[in-house]
């Protein structure tokens, strides 16, 4: 289908879902309905746009964690880019138009349609189930209570038969059970629930701006019943079918008509407005995007952004991680090994690990899988080599200590992080030492960050890492575990000003219970003598 048809066949239903809107514009009191949309204050407006983009966001992280449940990673940046552009099926009918989805992600990473396809139903699963849960506790009669449970009594078991058949086609089969298993569901629902639960104040918000008085829990209840309820007729956004039956409950509130239809339009056109035009932005992104992209996680990634690698972190949070690093390094080598010795950086990047060392007194050589880093690193003044850390093109037993910070996380899959670690100990010397500094992923709210925020914000991680536990190191074939180091509690973008006050903070809590949350860790192994 060209953007031509699509858009096309999406302007016949926008159109359709405006005029049953103005119909209830006219009959209303049309003229009435401008003056009052003059009258709402901004900051209500702004309160609106601000819960649509959360709900937005939230509903994201629920399809990117729904795909990394089932063993899909893909980059974050062009996974909403392709999300963002999908939006714009609201505005057909039962928004079976999302599944445009589904080409996008065939065409950039190969991804077979029948798991997007698959995908889109455990969504609309969860959604309902959500908005269920929330209208059940929130609606006011018993009435509509039945109402809402007899409409999950009926389209659930068909959204369950239709995940049960797309699961027994043979490019689905088992997906379901790596989502089910473990707490994958529970997070799901609970991600969808978070979403939902700002959204269902949307109306009660939309009121006030009108100066009309709707209880928060009237205003969810609604919310909730009309969207669920209005999701038999398949109408696009559900405009002409949910504001309807939004209406008919805020008349039962003894709400003039005139009000409620204020109320409720406002609402909807605010919301489906950002969600049209967000999907119209990036939908006319991704018909102009390349096709044929490289598969999730790049090779390629660090070459691509070489000329920007130091700036993704504020100058004052690089030179005080570095500092760090390199301090927590020598820490562990100086009492127990002689600085004739030379090491290895795995990862080095632009070498600046490497010359720090060397102002310590230490000679390190860097390997780094990207050639234009490696280069920098190079007229830098760093002996480097472009290499792999699945093949380290050095002799066994060359190194005397081996650290690396931030990089194994990078490698595609936890079997090439075996790989890396066989070479590892090939190449270091017995009783030698391997220092391993990476992300601290315990923290749940910080391994959220990591995952879904810092690669939209930066360009260094792409949301496709495969994160290390620090319990991992206590078994790796041929060393042994000697301790493992937490430290920083600084977030990456804390301004310059607020640096002194946290640093006594992170100090409190790197020696506290706290430490195992904390941003890095430093494990230090030591190759067994024989």
């Amino acid at each position: 289908m060209t953007l031509k048809h699509y858009l096309r066949i999406n302007s016949l239903h926008i159109f359709l879902g405006i005029a049953v809107t103005g119909l209830w514009i006219y009959f209303a009191g049309g003229a009435g309905y401008l003056g009052s949309i003059k009258e709402v204050r901004p900051g209500y407006i702004i309160l609106l746009f601000g819960i649509i983009s959360f709900c937005l966001f939230c509903r994201f992280v629920r399809w990117q964690f729904i795909l990394r449940c089932i063993g899909i990673r893909i980059p974050t940046r062009p996974s909403l880019s392709i999300y963002l552009a999908s939006l714009i099926g609201i505005a057909t009918p039962a928004y079976l138009g999302e599944m445009i989805r589904g080409l996008f992600m065939k065409r950039e990473f190969r991804v077979p349609f029948q798991i997007t396809l698959w995908v889109f139903v455990v969504e609309r699963l969860l959604d309902l189930c959500a908005l269920g849960i929330i209208g059940m506790l929130t609606v006011a009669t018993w009435e509509m209570k039945k109402a809402l449970a007899l409409t999950t009594a009926v389209l659930f078991p068909i959204g369950v038969l239709s995940v049960i058949i797309l699961s027994r086609t043979g490019v689905t089969r088992g997906v379901n059970t790596n989502l089910i298993n473990g707490t994958g569901l529970l997070q799901c629902i609970a991600i969808s629930l978070i979403a939902w639960i700002p959204a269902a104040l949307l109306l009660s918000i939309a009121a006030a701006g009108l100066d009309v008085s709707i209880d928060y829990i009237s205003g969810m209840g609604i919310v909730s019943s009309s969207i669920v309820l209005g999701s038999y007729s398949l109408l696009p956004a559900s405009i002409g079918s949910s504001g309807s039956i939004a209406i008919q409950q805020m008349e039962n509130l003894n709400i003039p008509f005139t009000q409620s239809a204020y109320v409720v339009s406002l609402a909807l056109l605010t919301s489906v407005g950002v969600i049209l035009f967000l999907g119209t932005v990036f939908l006319l992104i991704e018909f102009k995007a390349k096709k044929n992209k490289a598969s999730s996680g790049s090779v390629y990634h660090f070459d691509e952004i070489t000329p920007e690698y130091k700036n993704q972190f504020k100058s004052h949070v690089w030179n005080y991680l570095l500092d760090k690093r390199i301090a927590l390094i020598d820490s562990a080598l100086k009492n127990s090994l002689s600085k004739k010795g030379i090491g290895l950086d795995i990862g080095c990047g632009l070498g600046t690990q490497c010359l720090a060392m060397s102002q310590l007194g230490y000679t390190a050589v860097g390997i780094d899988f990207s050639r234009n880093l490696a280069q920098q690193a190079h007229k830098e003044g760093v002996k480097v080599v472009n290499g792999d850390a699945l093949a380290l093109p050095f002799r066994d037993s060359s190194f005397e200590y081996i650290f690396s910070i931030g990089a194994l996380h990078h490698l595609r899959g936890v079997a090439d992080q075996e790989t890396a670690y066989r070479e590892i100990a090939r190449v270091l010397k017995p009783d030698g030492y391997l220092i391993v500094q990476e992300t601290n992923t315990r923290n749940p709210l910080f391994r959220f960050y990591m995952g879904y925020i810092f690669p939209i914000i930066s360009s260094i991680d792409e949301g496709t890492e495969w994160w290390i536990e620090p319990r991992r190191w206590e078994k790796i074939d041929g060393m042994k575990l000697n301790f493992v180091k937490y430290f920083t509690f600084i977030p990456d973008f804390i301004p310059h000003v607020l640096m002194g006050p946290c640093l006594s903070f992170e100090r409190i809590l790197e020696s506290g219970r706290l430490r195992f949350y904390s941003v890095h860790y430093m494990a230090v192994l030591q190759k067994n003598s024989t």
